[in-house]
């Protein structure tokens, strides 16, 4: 089967990052597939092309013009695909306007990695796409949502409800393990001192991510005594603004600020807990699972499926509430080492039965099998 995934950019974000492992587990003899990314390549072209029979980029800028639409029909019509697989807005988008330039018969599936609670948190721009998607989406075969939150949410602004599938985002329980000697390896790392409270985030800088509201509440509790140390892993915190912030509010020393890391497996194994800010736009956060796979206990803005996610082995607070992520992550801080750990072994398990990466690929194989034959089907009574 040739499958085609068409996706925005290949930067670092979540589902940038399930599409990287999702080719990393498929059986390479039975599912040849090729990855077309709108933007210029980015930072994870390299790992995507060691998986791919082929990884095009039509170099679009932010604005779209006409010679993208050729270049897009120009590629799908090398390929043939079997099955073209969109991925976030605008691949979705790609995948069912290249697949009318082409004239191609294979069936377009659509996924989607954003819940919407309030539209008007998005741009402009970002709302007319959203809004055209949702007048077109009865032409897809399938639209996959990672959270039920996500396709509700989805549904009552427009978009099909009989092409609805959900397939929460999966996890590699053995790339993400509990390590008991990471914490040392950490603090070794960076400096922390034994017996402070390594509280983590892992996520690139984004306002929908509000790193600052959790600056905000790790402040509060430092101010009452709390000895924690903020950890901020991902793209734009080295010079960005978590660390302006933390310098205003007094914390500088308590806060560390990391870029990118291939190795953010270890990172999240030396956590004591891990926190998510998120303001709007998440729908299941991938680096709370991963942290959750690595046995640590999360505290989540309960936005699109996190509080499903993390289940009774975690914590859901409000969205952009300070004071209630400080009480959050305080509850966790104040358990004993031997409460944390029994509850990241919970978190643990937790993933492995219900998130883990093989039912991930596992569903999305009988969903091409399904929409392949059905397409089949209906070519044939033509």
């Amino acid at each position: 089967m040739r499958l085609l995934h068409t996706i925005t950019g290949l930067n670092i974000g979540g589902a940038e990052i399930m599409l990287t492992r999702f080719l990393r587990h498929l059986e390479t003899a039975s599912y040849a597939s090729s990855v077309l990314s709108l933007l210029p390549f980015g930072a994870l072209r390299s790992q995507i092309a060691k998986t791919c029979a082929d990884v095009y980029s039509i170099e679009m800028s932010r604005k779209p013009w006409p010679s993208d639409l050729y270049q897009l029909g120009r590629v799908m019509g090398r390929i043939k695909p079997d099955v073209i697989h969109g991925w976030m807005y605008h691949g979705n988008l790609a995948a069912t306007l290249g697949s009318l330039v082409c004239r191609a018969l294979a069936p377009v599936i659509w996924s989607v990695h954003h819940s919407i609670a309030d539209i008007t948190d998005e741009t402009p721009a970002n709302r007319r796409l959203i809004q055209l998607s949702g007048r077109i989406s009865s032409g897809t075969s399938a639209i996959v949502y990672c959270s039920r939150v996500a396709a509700e949410q989805h549904e009552a602004i427009g978009f099909d409800p009989r092409r609805t599938l959900v397939i929460p985002n999966g996890i590699d329980c053995n790339e993400f393990q509990i390590d008991a000697s990471a914490s040392a390896r950490l603090r070794t790392e960076l400096a922390i001192p034994t017996g402070r409270t390594i509280v983590g985030h892992v996520s690139r800088f984004h306002p929908m991510k509000d790193q600052a509201n959790l600056v905000r509440a790790l402040a509060r509790l430092i101010g009452e005594g709390y000895d924690i140390q903020g950890v901020f892993v991902g793209e734009g915190h080295i010079d960005g603004t978590v660390r302006t912030l933390a310098r205003e509010l007094g914390i500088d020393q308590r806060i560390t600020t990391i870029g990118p890391r291939a190795d953010v497996s270890d990172y999240l194994a030396g956590f004591d807990l891990f926190a998510l800010s998120s303001a709007w736009g998440e729908s299941f956060s991938l680096a709370t699972a991963e942290a959750m796979s690595c046995g640590v206990p999360a505290v989540v803005t309960g936005l699109g499926d996190c509080g499903q996610l993390v289940g009774k082995t975690g914590l859901v607070v409000p969205p952009r509430d300070t004071e209630a992520l400080a009480r959050g992550i305080a509850s966790l801080v104040d358990l004993s080492q031997d409460e944390r750990h029994s509850l990241g072994l919970s978190a643990r398990r937790r993933v492995e039965q219900h998130f883990s990466i093989d039912n991930y690929v596992a569903r999305h194989l009988e969903l091409y099998q399904r929409v392949v034959e059905a397409q089949s089907s209906t070519a044939r009574l033509a």
